[in-house]
């Protein structure tokens, strides 16, 4: 869960400035969502890679 918090707090700065707030947040909500969703899609078929991307975050 923490990672993901920390995932979302780093989309937000990189965008904030060109998106405005609500934008980085809306954007960082998209990173976060996209994120897990590809780390179960990664897990469920490929789980070596899967078990690497759990690490690196």
């Amino acid at each position: 869960m923490l990672e993901l918090l920390g995932l979302a707090w780093s989309a937000w700065k990189l965008s904030v400035k060109r998106l405005g707030p609500v934008g980085g947040v809306v954007f960082a909500l998209a990173v976060v969502v996209g994120f897990v969703l590809f780390r179960d899609w990664v897990g469920e078929r490929y789980p070596k890679i899967g078990k690497k991307v759990d690490d690196a975050v």
